[in-house]
């Protein structure tokens, strides 16, 4: 076998995971309240986040714009529940991080799994990229 890299080599602080669990909180908070600015208040300008569809949307406003609509449509009468099961930091201000969505309609309910890379910025944490896909149940 070949000589590779490792990429995981920091760990997080007991307060960075907290921060970052309070970060990816929020999209289950705005979910539920239908709160598209709570929802994406995590996001940064240049967000790139890639929905269980397949759609690629660049940039908060697209983002925001997305969820409006979303929320008052589609995911009217849905609600969420988010989990964090993994915190994997690749530098003191970056990370990358695994977390499930349970998704419950008024019809059936599924899962989403969902990875974002997270990064502080000024000292609070963003997400700066986040990719959600349904998992086959």
């Amino acid at each position: 076998m070949s000589q590779r890299p490792t990429a995981y080599t920091a760990s997080a602080s007991d307060k960075d995971t907290v921060l970052i669990r309070e970060l990816i909180a929020t999209i289950e908070t705005g979910f539920n309240a239908k709160d598209p600015m709570v929802l994406d208040g995590g996001f940064t300008a240049d967000a790139v986040v890639t929905v269980p569809d397949g759609t690629v949307i660049r940039g908060w406003d697209a983002l925001f714009a997305y969820h409006t609509g979303r929320l008052a449509n589609a995911a009217a009468d849905w609600r969420i529940a988010v989990a964090v099961t993994e915190i994997r930091p690749l530098t003191p201000d970056l990370a990358v991080v695994l977390f499930e969505q349970r998704m419950t309609t008024p019809d059936s309910a599924f899962a989403n799994h969902g990875t974002a890379v997270v990064t502080r910025r000024d000292g609070a944490w963003w997400i700066a990229a986040l990719h959600n896909t349904n998992v086959a149940e």
